[in-house]
C-alpha cells in the first residue's frame, strides 16, 4: 500500500519537495502503519519520556523540545525506553565532544555546496525519504578542516531531521567513495570514524532506509575493514554496492537526481535552506535543548566541584 516506484513517479504528485514543513495525509497513515503512530499515542509518550528525562541524573534539568523528542520517539517507533536511551547517548555524545556543537559558521559549511562534498537533494524520493549525497573526492582536508567536516555533518543531520517528513520516511545516501587515498586516508583513524559511525547510527535519531555506495577506493576500503563490523544487521543488508552510477536510477527516480549521476537535475545545491538553519538563531536550537550550559558555565562548575573548602 505504501510502496511506490521511482520510475513512474511523477514530481509534484508523488515526489515532493524536501522543504515541507508537515505531514501529507498520505504520510500521516504512513506513520500510523509503520511507527504506530496516533495523536493520543504521541501525547502520552512526550510525558513519559519527559518523566524520565527529569528522573535521570545525566538528564534532570535540560529543557527539551517537543519536536526534538518525536524525533526520538519516531526513529525508535514510540519505544520509550529505547527513545529515552538514545536520548541519554545524545547527551553523552555532546558532552564528550561539545567542540563539534559550538561555533558553528554559515561561511564554512557553504564550502560544502561550493565543493559539492555534502549535498541534501532539493526533491524528496518517491517514498518521502530525504536524499544526502557525500562526494569524498571533493573534499579538500587543506581547506576544509576534518573538524570543521564533523560540524557540517552535525547541521546537515540534525536540521534535515527538523522536517517531519525525514523524520517519518527516513534518509537515504548516496555516497561517492572515490578518493585520493594521499588526502584522506590518514584522516580513517578509529577515533574519527567511530565518532562518525556511532554519531549516524546510534545517536543521530534518523531511519536510514538505504546507503548506496559508488566508485570504490583504498579509502572506502580502509574505512570499511574498521567500521563494518560495528554495523547492525539491518543497516549491512541496506548497504547497496554499484559498479557505476547508472544502476543508482534503479532506485532513485530521475527527475531528482543531479546530472553528473544520470538525472535530469542541473541546479540542485540548496543555498536558501542551508542559510536559513544557520542564522544565530536557528544555530541556537540545533539539537534540540533550550538550556545547554555554555562552556563557560561548565568551567564554573568544573572549578567548583574541584576546589577545596577550608574551614
Amino acid at each position: 500500500m505504501l510502496d511506490r516506484n521511482p520510475e513512474t513517479a511523477k514530481m509534484g504528485e508523488e515526489i515532493l519537495p524536501f522543504e515541507l514543513g508537515y505531514l501529507p495525509e498520505y504520510f500521516q497513515k504512513k506513520a500510523a502503519v509503520e511507527l504506530s503512530e496516533t495523536p493520543e499515542r504521541k501525547e502520552q509518550s512526550l510525558c513519559q519520556i519527559k518523566e524520565f528525562l527529569r528522573g535521570d541524573k545525566n538528564t534532570t534539568g535540560l529543557i527539551f523540545d517537543d519536536d526534538f523528542l518525536i524525533q526520538f520517539l519516531r526513529v525508535r517507533k514510540y519505544n520509550v525506553a529505547k527513545a529515552f536511551s538514545q536520548i541519554k547517548s545524545y547527551v553523552s555524545l555532546r558532552k564528550k565532544n561539545p567542540q563539534i556543537f559550538l561555533n558553528f559558521s554559515y561561511e564554512w559549511i557553504v564550502k560544502t555546496l561550493y565543493d559539492r562534498t555534502i549535498t541534501i537533494l532539493p526533491w524528496r524520493c518517491q517514498d518521502g525519504c530525504t536524499v544526502i549525497i557525500v562526494e569524498l573526492d571533493n573534499w579538500d582536508p587543506q581547506t576544509f578542516p576534518v573538524d570543521q567536516v564533523k560540524k557540517a555533518l552535525v547541521i546537515y543531520l540534525l536540521q534535515s531531521l527538523r522536517e517531519p517528513m525525514s523524520q517519518v520516511n527516513g534518509i537515504k545516501a548516496i555516497i561517492d567513495v572515490k578518493s585520493n587515498p594521499l588526502r584522506h586516508v590518514r584522516y580513517c583513524t578509529p577515533s574519527n570514524l567511530h565518532l562518525i559511525y556511532h554519531g549516524i547510527q546510534e545517536v543521530c535519531p534518523s531511519r536510514y532506509k538505504e546507503v548506496h555506495i559508488v566508485n570504490n577506493s583504498l579509502t572506502f576500503k580502509a574505512a570499511w575493514y574498521i567500521i563494518r563490523p560495528f554495523l547492525s544487521d539491518k543497516i549491512k543488508k541496506r548497504v547497496n554496492f554499484h559498479n557505476g552510477t547508472e544502476t543508482l536510477l534503479n532506485f532513485f527516480p530521475k527527475a531528482i537526481m543531479p546530472k553528473h549521476y544520470g538525472g535530469d537535475l542541473e541546479n540542485f545545491q540548496m543555498w536558501d535552506w542551508l542559510k536559513r538553519v544557520t542564522t544565530p538563531e536557528i544555530l541556537a536550537t540545533v539539537g534540540g535543548v533550550q538550556n545547554w550550559p555554555s562552556q563557560n558555565e561548565k568551567r564554573r562548575s568544573s572549578s567548583a566541584s574541584n576546589s577545596i573548602i577550608i574551614t
